[in-house]
């Protein structure tokens, strides 16, 4: 008998491509997300490092222009933490659309693998059942054979 050969293995393929790219995007994102975070991090930071410097600036005689860059700087990166907290937002809602998207992915991959061992069985039984029964045709085969030397 022949051996197994499931007619829809492109197709699985290419669902199990599809699986793999979308998990790639995932990571992608989840990358982006990473940055960003550290991005609001770091300007959280310099926030507190320019009041510290604004602290000891005041406590020294520091020109008038001096003190007025401090609250023009925290302006801006407080600016810059808002629009990156809206990318941050869009980003996770990406990935929450992405995880959704992998369910379904992987919900198609998982279906064509089930039908794929599905018929596999069938395949598994059917050469088995013709296995015993060419065990059969030999040993009736061997019993015809015996029986007819010996009348």
């Amino acid at each position: 008998m022949q051996k197994f050969k499931f007619k829809l293995d492109g197709l699985l393929k290419v669902r199990e491509f599809k699986e793999k790219q979308i998990k790639i995007e995932l990571g992608e994102i989840l990358k982006e997300i990473g940055i960003v975070e550290e991005q609001i991090a770091k300007a959280n930071k310099a926030i507190d490092e320019c009041y510290e410097a604004q602290e000891v600036s005041m406590k020294d005689h520091a020109p008038g222009r001096m003190l007025q860059f401090f609250p023009y700087f925290v302006q801006g990166k407080k600016e810059d933490i808002k629009n990156k907290e809206s990318l941050l937002w869009a980003l996770k809602k990406k990935f929450n659309l992405k995880i959704a998207e992998l369910a379904t992915a992987r919900g198609q991959v998982k279906v064509m693998e089930n039908f794929k061992d599905k018929k596999f069985g069938e395949w598994s039984k059917e050469r088995n059942k013709k296995e015993m029964e060419d065990i059969e045709e030999n040993l009736m085969m061997r019993r015809n054979g015996v029986n007819s030397s010996n009348e």
